[in-house]
């Protein structure tokens, strides 16, 4: 699964615009994992988002920790991602969440 970022616009940052973008998220194949006031986090299986997107996602590999850092999650990478049409009114962007960096 690659995990998204994905920033509502000003007039759907409450409760009920929250759950709208949820829905209409959900209707497409991405899957609401969380969300705060202005933001949701979300989950789309590879094939869905390349179809979405017209774009590969690249991987990455975990990284264990070293004599300089503590290494880093497995993750995904993007570019920038077009905003599919049925989201376009309520969300200012979407991007794929970097990989967690241990500290």
């Amino acid at each position: 699964m690659i995990k998204l970022q994905i920033l509502l616009r000003q007039p759907w940052r409450n409760a009920e615009g929250v759950e709208h973008v949820r829905e209409v998220a959900s209707s497409l194949g991405i899957q609401p994992t969380a969300e705060g006031r202005a933001t949701i986090s979300a989950e789309v299986g590879e094939q869905t988002f390349e179809t979405m997107f017209h774009t590969p996602v690249q991987k990455l590999m975990p990284q264990p920790p070293s004599g300089s850092d503590y290494g880093r999650s497995g993750g995904s990478v993007s570019g920038d991602l077009p905003i599919p049409e049925p989201l376009k009114e309520y969300i200012e962007s979407i991007t794929v969440a970097p990989p967690h960096i241990r500290m």
